[in-house]
């Protein structure tokens, strides 16, 4: 008998197999952890911002307010006067209503003065003033002092629904609104004009 080497024979090791289902169950779970984590981060920026605008919108209304009140309260003072006036049946003399007038127009500059200081009061206010009463369809551009178009927020001019443009030859706090065959003037200057007037009854 011939002689023949001896195979040599191993143990058949078998790769173990992973649990495909516990597996996707997994990645499922960490996309499902991911998405709600995602989702809730969004949320809160969501309520963050809606918070901010409300806060804008607020401190914005309250600075408008404040300018009303003044010049309410103003105007009161100045009725006041006149009924005393006219119940004391007494004279007045032109130079007297002059002296009224002058008064009430330097207490009204003065608060023009004061909301000059704050650049974004001063930017909304004047934006208010060029689309007070007017149609926006109709509106092609408000002109604006650079600085002034530079403070209005993002949620302002957004609200404005018109163009803004520059325009370095407005004084701060004035504005200017541009029509297709027209403009209206929205300046401080000629408001104050309007309201010496309008007092005096007659151009001053």
């Amino acid at each position: 008998m011939s002689t023949e080497s001896v195979q040599a024979y191993s143990r058949l090791t078998y790769p173990a197999l992973e649990n495909v289902d516990l597996t996707r169950v997994n990645i499922h779970e960490q996309a499902r952890g991911h998405a709600t984590g995602y989702a809730a981060g969004l949320r809160a920026a969501v309520a963050e911002t809606e918070q901010l605008r409300a806060r804008l919108r607020a401190e914005h209304e309250a600075a408008l307010e404040a300018g009303r009140a003044d010049i309410r309260a103003t105007l009161q003072v100045l009725n006041r006067a006149v009924r005393s006036l006219e119940q004391a049946a007494v004279p007045v003399a032109e130079e007297v209503q002059d002296s009224l007038a002058a008064a009430a127009i330097e207490l009204a500059e003065a608060l023009l003065g004061q909301e000059l200081d704050d650049a974004e009061t001063s930017a909304r206010a004047a934006l208010t003033r060029a689309l007070h009463g007017v149609s926006r369809e109709e509106v092609r551009a408000v002109r604006l002092h650079p600085d002034d178009l530079a403070a209005l927020d993002l949620e302002t001019i957004s609200s404005a629904d018109v163009r803004l443009k520059a325009d370095r030859s407005l004084n701060r706090g004035d504005a200017m609104t541009d029509f297709a065959h027209g403009y209206l003037d929205a300046t401080l200057s000629s408001a104050l004009e309007r309201a010496r007037t309008a007092l005096l009854g007659r151009t001053a």
